[in-house]
């Protein structure tokens, strides 16, 4: 989520960019939330004036395939989110994992995580699909990519 404000600022367009390319290589699916700045008690109205940077940026990152979605307040972010979660168990890539680990699995999931460009739902996936570490570690890309629920692709990458 980023405010139209820290979009139009030239400064921090390098950050998000940055920010964007590191979602990506953890990520399949990325997408923006563009919301409108909050205007503050007593403030007078300003009007929101696009800049040819910003058009360029938000060009740059649908050509990048990254889904930009635009809101007026928190409130509509929120209700996006939701849709957003809402959609994600449709196309069954939800979390389908306890979001917790016991103690016993905590190093596991340690070691998991610092696996470079693994997201923590596929380090959780991982750590409650696979009996252990050294059974991830003798897997085959087809076996991770099932039960790290990624793409081959990425399976390939971590094995």
């Amino acid at each position: 989520r980023r405010s139209q404000s820290e979009m139009l600022n030239s400064i921090n367009k390098n950050k998000l960019i940055d920010q964007i390319q590191y979602l990506q290589s953890m990520f399949e699916r990325i997408c923006v939330i563009v919301e409108k700045d909050r205007e503050k008690t007593g403030d007078i109205s300003r009007m929101f004036r696009r800049t040819k940077s910003y058009d360029n940026l938000l060009s740059a990152l649908i050509g990048a395939g990254i889904r930009i979605l635009f809101s007026s307040c928190q409130e509509e972010t929120a209700d996006l989110l939701k849709e957003l979660s809402l959609l994600e168990q449709r196309k069954n890539v939800g979390i389908h994992v306890p979001t917790v680990v016991s103690r016993s699995k905590c190093e596991a999931l340690q070691f998991y995580l610092s696996i470079p460009n693994i997201s923590y739902i596929a380090a959780l996936n991982m750590c409650h699909r696979f009996s252990s570490v050294k059974k991830m570690t003798n897997s085959s890309p087809q076996e991770i990519s099932l039960c790290a629920q990624v793409t081959h692709q990425k399976a390939e990458e971590i094995y």
